[in-house]
C-alpha cells in the first residue's frame, strides 16, 4: 500500500485495541484520543507498525479528515501530502537527502499553524535514526513508543478482528495451524491471512483448514 488518501466505505483495520494487545496500552490510548501533533512509534521488522499507520490513517478519514498513508520504502515523499490534516510516514529511515528536507518542511508547517498531524514509524528509537541533524532536532518534538511484541494468543486475537472486520467466519483452527506452520511476525500473518481471503475469494471456495494448506504450499514453492 503506498502514498494515498484512504476513502473507507468500512474501516480496513480493527481498532488499535484489537491489533495492539495489552502490553502496548498506553499506545492504544494515545492513539485513540485527541493526542500531541507529532507521534512517533518505532519497533523490530514484523511488529505491524505499517498496519497501526494504516489504521490510525482509516481512524481519521472515518472521523471525517483529509488522511494520508506513505511507506517511504516504495514511494517518495513530496511536499504535496502537506495539506493533509493527518499524515503517517513509514519505514522513514530510508528518507532520502530530498524527502528529508521535505519531512523538515512539513515538521515546520504544522508546528506553526498549530494544525495537522504527523505519524511516523521506524525499526530504531528516533535517537538512533541516521538523519540530517535539524530532523533529529524535530524527532524531539514526537511522542515516542515501542511497539511491543504480542503474545501467541494476541496475535490469535488481531487475525480474528480482522475477520470479523472483513465479516468472514472462520474455524479458530486456522489461527493456530498458521502460527504454527507460517513466519510469527504480525507482518506476515496479517499479509497471509490477507492473501488467503483473496484466494478463497478466487478459488471460489469457503476459507478451510484445506485450502490453507494448498496456499502455503504454493508458497513454499515460491
Amino acid at each position: 500500500m503506498n502514498q494515498q488518501a484512504f476513502d473507507f466505505d468500512e474501516p480496513a483495520y480493527p481498532r488499535f485495541d484489537k491489533l495492539l494487545g495489552t502490553a502496548n496500552a498506553e499506545l492504544i490510548y494515545i492513539l485513540q484520543q485527541e493526542h500531541d501533533q507529532f507521534l512517533y512509534i518505532w519497533g523490530e521488522q514484523g511488529s505491524g507498525k505499517s498496519h497501526i499507520l494504516q489504521a490510525w490513517v482509516g481512524q481519521a478519514v472515518q472521523a471525517g479528515y483529509q488522511a494520508v498513508y506513505i511507506d517511504v520504502g516504495s514511494t517518495p515523499l513530496t511536499d504535496n501530502v502537506a495539506n493533509a490534516d493527518f499524515i503517517a510516514i513509514d519505514q522513514i529511515e530510508k528518507l532520502s537527502a530530498e524527502e528529508q528536507a521535505t519531512l523538515f518542511y512539513i515538521f515546520n508547517s504544522f508546528r506553526n499553524s498549530h494544525k495537522g498531524h504527523l505519524l511516523l514509524s521506524a525499526e530504531v528509537p528516533p535517537a538512533k535514526l541516521q538523519l540530517r541533524e535539524d530532523l533529529r532536532t524535530r524527532m524531539g518534538f514526537c511522542l515516542a513508543y515501542e511497539v511491543k511484541s504480542l503474545s501467541k494468543e494476541e496475535k490469535i486475537d488481531a487475525l480474528t478482528n480482522m475477520a470479523k472486520t472483513r465479516q468472514l467466519n472462520i474455524d479458530p483452527i486456522i489461527y493456530q495451524y498458521l502460527l504454527e506452520h507460517w513466519r510469527q511476525d504480525l507482518n506476515s500473518l496479517i499479509k497471509m491471512f490477507n492473501d488467503l481471503a483473496n484466494y478463497s475469494i478466487t478459488q471460489g471456495k469457503p476459507i478451510t483448514l484445506p485450502l490453507l494448506r494448498r496456499l502455503l504450499k504454493q508458497q513454499e514453492t515460491k
